[in-house]
């Protein structure tokens, strides 16, 4: 009786107690979790392969300095979500998708607005996209060759107001490629109305800053219209779109 109860007693000093064996094992789980930290922040996950796709305005070196991104950036704890809005606060920027791939790639596709035209005014030139955006003042001299002008009136003094071109802009946005190449110019009038120029046509009435793409699709109907019936527009209003009026050359 004796060997069998010095026995059982060995066999339990030979094994942790409970609260000892779960100290030994949190201390396991740290070292694997510390080691996987340690292993995560090393060289062998910076970003080797920053890839940059979609960019015109801006360069490479542009859009990965606004992302954040240097050659120190650790793939594993780059936080794409971030950079993203980063990217999409800057004005030249419409929208942008990064991915990243293990171990050492980071993809970044980015959709930029174009200028559809150059805004002029008492505060100097502007590039303004299609959705009205601001893009700041050309860059290069090449930046506003071709481009429609939008002209503002000087600002009102008196009723302490300043007109915008955003309407100007979101006028050409709507129209297609053809008929805003044919825009020489879209005037902000006092009373915030817009006026189109066109380089070969009539003199358009565009009326009040709305109704973008009915209008623009009026004016490219009345175009059509007289080119296929060889009639000659001296005038053309769509502040009615539904009911667009022109006056034909005698």
């Amino acid at each position: 009786m004796e060997i069998s109860i010095q026995r059982r007693v060995e066999g339990r000093q030979g094994r942790p107690h409970g609260g000892t064996a779960r100290l030994l094992g949190a201390v396991a789980v740290l070292v694997v979790i510390g080691g996987g930290v340690a292993l995560s922040r090393t060289s062998l996950l910076r970003a080797r392969a920053i890839e940059v796709t979609g960019h015109s305005a801006l360069s490479r070196a542009e859009v990965v300095a606004i992302a954040g991104l240097d050659r120190h950036a650790n793939v594993l704890w780059f936080d794409d979500e971030v950079a993203e809005r980063r990217l999409e606060s800057n004005a030249w920027v419409a929208d942008a998708v990064i991915t990243v791939s293990l171990p050492s790639t980071i993809r970044i596709a980015v959709i930029e607005r174009m200028p559809v035209g150059v805004a002029w005014g008492w505060r100097g030139n502007m590039l303004v996209a299609g959705d009205g955006t601001s893009l700041g003042s050309p860059r290069r001299p090449t930046d506003a060759r071709g481009l429609p002008l939008i002209s503002l009136p000087p600002p009102r003094i008196f009723e302490g107001s300043t007109l915008s071109p955003e309407g100007a802009a979101l006028a050409l946005g709507a129209m297609d490629s053809d008929l805003r190449a044919s825009v020489v110019r879209v005037s902000v009038l006092l009373d915030g109305t817009l006026e189109v120029l066109l380089r070969s046509g009539p003199r358009i009435r565009f009326g009040a800053p709305s109704d973008f793409a009915p209008k623009a699709r009026a004016i490219s109907q009345a175009l059509e219209w007289a080119e296929v019936e060889g009639e000659r527009l001296l005038s053309l209003s769509v502040v009615s779109p539904a009911a667009p009026a022109a006056t034909l050359a005698p």
